[in-house]
């Protein structure tokens, strides 16, 4: 068989057999009307964007590198924020497929990651070191929100103590084991949590929109309405 030939097969036995393997729980039909508009009222409820835009402005004046920092993890820690609150608890248990992390425990695994990489180069003059809670421990959606609020405000804490001479520092292993630590500035450390912490969050909007919720990011921007379609 031509190799092109071979490829295209493979693909096409791969992509037919994946929503028997992908999908596990009970998983919801296409979003209503209904599901969207409760949706958006949630992430309005919920959107704490402008608040933290001002926070960062009066912290962060002649302070470009921690300003920028600041500004990617207020996108993204809202983000997951407003998605902990706008997924019902009795979908905190729900997993895509049997071998990842129920919704429950991704929300715990962005809180431990924050501990961890905002620890990573070291405490800036006056910031008492902070660890992470037992996570196991913690399963019910209040508790989890919680711990979720508090690992982001610990991470506030530390940029907010950090000088552009500190953030610029160098610092050994820093970044995320599965891809290289390094030696660089202290700020990669941050930088790589803005990251990882986008990356949760793209993998959440996955959980949501299965269990009939619109993710924030779409939710808190919602289209014209006379162009609104059923579902989004």
């Amino acid at each position: 068989m031509p190799r092109l030939l071979s490829v295209v097969v493979v693909a096409g036995l791969v992509l037919t057999a994946w929503p028997a393997a992908a999908q596990t729980g009970a998983i919801t039909s296409a979003l209503t009307r209904e599901q969207v508009a409760a949706s958006e009222a949630l992430a309005q409820k919920y959107d704490q964007s402008v608040a933290k835009e001002r926070a960062r402005l009066a912290t962060f004046k002649n302070r470009p590198l921690g300003a920028v920092i600041q500004r990617s993890f207020n996108v993204f820690s809202n983000y997951v924020a407003m998605a902990a609150e706008m997924m019902p608890e009795s979908a905190y248990a729900f997993r895509p497929t049997a071998d990842v992390r129920n919704f429950g425990e991704q929300i715990n695994h962005a809180t431990g990651s924050h501990y961890s990489f905002c620890n990573q180069a070291g405490l800036p003059p006056g910031v008492e070191r902070r660890t992470s809670p037992n996570l196991r421990e913690v399963t019910s959606k209040a508790a989890i929100i919680q711990a979720l609020k508090e690992s982001v405000a610990y991470c506030d804490a530390i940029l907010a103590a950090a000088s552009e001479a500190w953030l610029s520092e160098t610092g050994k292993g820093l970044g995320g084991s599965s891809s290289g630590l390094i030696e660089g500035m202290r700020a990669h450390a941050f930088m790589y949590n803005n990251v990882h912490l986008a990356e949760d969050y793209g993998t959440i909007t996955t959980y949501m929109r299965m269990q009939g919720v619109v993710p924030p990011s779409t939710a808190s921007h919602p289209p014209a309405a006379q162009g609104r379609g059923a579902t989004r």
